[in-house]
């Protein structure tokens, strides 16, 4: 499948998002930065979506904390860099391959709305010049936070934090969470991490959208022109160790 397709098939999809009404949004979007797509990757044969990203189907209510909390929206931002690579070459290995999701939310309590977040992502480890880290990265890899939360840690107000009152007699809980685990992904697309991120968000909005035929064409495109050679790939031991990174041994 030639990558030149890559932005006509963002368009294809978006075509068959718009027949979902949970999905409408995600459409509107791709539609608005069509042409800005298009001439970045002619340009330079990436794709990065603008502001806080394309609204996508939140999470299903079930299994989510707080308990009585209520999910108002997701967004999910791509950027996805070819890299300078024949449009030809089978041994594809994208440069970067970024989705960052965030998820928005509150809690009704008596006295105060708790605004919330939720944050993942699928991250390229691509600062392999500044020096090793101290953890494992895979090159690409899965994990939880991203800048998004960052930013909404920071904000006033935020707790636990200083948003707390002085600790007295009183006790506080909450959730903690930590970078890791980075868990080896494979690289993917805009219109993979789209379809991976409804799948994860709402099962039943995604079998939907995948009994389309066009919807499914477009996807399996996408999978074909980026994972079948990925994994053909992978049968070669200097792949392997480029993907997985520090935690695979050499043979």
């Amino acid at each position: 499948m030639a990558w030149r397709r890559l932005p006509a098939e963002l368009s294809e999809l978006a075509d068959q998002l718009s027949k979902e009404s949970s999905t409408e949004q995600t459409a509107e979007f791709l539609y608005t930065y069509r042409l800005k797509f298009e001439s970045d990757w002619r340009t330079n044969k990436s794709l990065k979506s603008e502001a806080d990203g394309a609204p996508i189907p939140p999470p299903r209510n079930q299994g989510l904390h707080p308990n009585g909390c209520n999910v108002s929206g997701a967004y999910i931002h791509f950027e996805f860099h070819l890299g300078e690579i024949a449009e030809d070459n089978e041994n594809v290995f994208p440069r970067q391959a970024d989705s960052q999701v965030r998820v928005v939310g509150s809690l009704d309590l008596p006295g105060a709305l708790v605004e919330l977040e939720d944050h993942w992502r699928v991250d390229t480890h691509i600062y392999a010049g500044a020096g090793e880290p101290k953890e494992p990265h895979p090159h690409f890899h899965f994990q939880r936070g991203g800048h998004a939360q960052d930013g909404f840690a920071a904000l006033n107000g935020f707790v636990p934090g200083a948003a707390l009152p002085p600790r007295g007699s009183q006790s506080w809980r909450g959730l903690l969470q930590s970078p890791g685990p980075r868990i080896p992904f494979p690289p993917m697309c805009p219109i993979l991490a789209i379809d991976f991120a409804i799948g994860q968000h709402d099962g039943l909005v995604w079998r939907r959208l995948r009994a389309l035929p066009e919807y499914l064409r477009v996807v399996r495109n996408a999978q074909m022109r980026l994972w079948t050679p990925f994994f053909d790939a992978l049968a070669s031991a200097e792949i392997r160790q480029r993907w997985i990174g520090p935690l695979l041994l050499p043979p």
